[in-house]
């Protein structure tokens, strides 16, 4: 197995997968970001977005709402996008200003267009492991895990947060009975004891808890496997932003076994996972019955196979 567990091979071959399935098939994929404010760490995911959607037939429109828009405005702009066949994906952008209730605004997203898979049918559906769409990070984990050979049976497994977008769905995604799943799941936040010792006897630790290099050396099991989820904007010792992740990675790096850089791991994956979702929404629209998730897992295994 590599030390570094880069995103780039792996979102390489989502993205070859995506792309073909749309010039096979004459696909014309659309989604609609919808952004309310500017967060620094959604501009930065959502900018990723839109640079991708060309390279692979797909178009990407971004909706920007004022920070100061009302839940109303945002509900309609879904309402629109759900009444529009043109469209086949709908992902608001996270997190919102305070004042909104997410759980609304989740259940009133298409579950056919959910290609963030937050809407309560579509997690339902992950829970019952007859999953439609998955939330895209911890999908994109699940692929990590698959590309490298990363087989987390048996093994003790630390999540590091607990968000509905992140941690929830990965600890649930993680306890399939399917292959590269069938962990033993312990899942810590801000209310959890003795943090630093359950994250001593992880084989398999994944931070997603937003907080810069959060992960110190003496916090990690040695030949530990290192999954960092988090993106950061902080600044640099000349005064400059820069993105990190919650784990530091040159303080882990002898220690672990192997450990995924921020930028240039987890990060490059999300996106094109988020586009497989978006392609399989244009599948179903047409009701062509090819599964992008199945055609994903068979490639990746193909890797640590050889």
């Amino acid at each position: 197995m590599e030390k570094k567990l880069i995103g780039k091979p792996i979102a390489s071959v989502i993205n070859k997968i995506n792309k073909d399935l749309v010039q096979e098939h004459e696909l014309s994929p659309k989604m609609v970001l919808i952004q309310v404010g500017e967060d620094p760490a959604s501009s930065y995911y959502v900018q990723s977005i839109i640079k991708t959607a060309a390279k692979l037939g797909c178009e990407a429109e971004l909706l920007t709402l004022a920070a100061d828009a009302g839940q109303e405005e945002l509900l309609g702009t879904i309402y629109m996008a759900n009444q529009n066949p043109d469209i086949h994906g709908i992902m608001v952008q996270k997190p919102l200003p305070k004042g909104f209730e997410e759980h609304i605004i989740n259940e009133k997203i298409d579950p056919m267009k959910d290609i963030d898979a937050l809407n309560p049918v579509n997690l339902g559906l992950m829970l019952m492991e007859n999953e439609r769409f998955v939330p895209c990070t911890p999908a994109a984990v699940y692929y990590l895990m698959r590309y490298y050979g990363i087989d987390p049976a048996g093994k003790n497994l630390v999540i590091l947060g607990r968000s509905n977008v992140v941690g929830k769905p990965l600890a649930n995604m993680l306890l399939w009975k399917r292959a590269f799943a069938n962990a033993t799941v312990t899942v810590c936040h801000s209310r959890t004891k003795n943090i630093e010792e359950i994250c001593q006897n992880a084989d398999i630790l994944i931070s997603a808890i937003g907080i810069a290099h959060f992960v110190k050396e003496e916090m990690i099991k040695e030949k530990a496997i290192i999954i960092d989820v988090g993106i950061n904007k902080i600044k640099d010792a000349s005064g400059e932003d820069i993105f990190v992740g919650d784990v530091d990675f040159e303080a882990c790096y002898d220690k672990a076994l192997a450990l995924t850089p921020v930028p240039g791991g987890i990060g490059r994956i999300t996106t094109a996972v988020l586009y497989s979702h978006l392609v399989q929404s244009a599948l179903f629209a047409r009701n062509i019955n090819k599964n992008v998730d199945e055609l994903i897992n068979i490639k990746l295994s193909e890797n640590h196979e050889k």
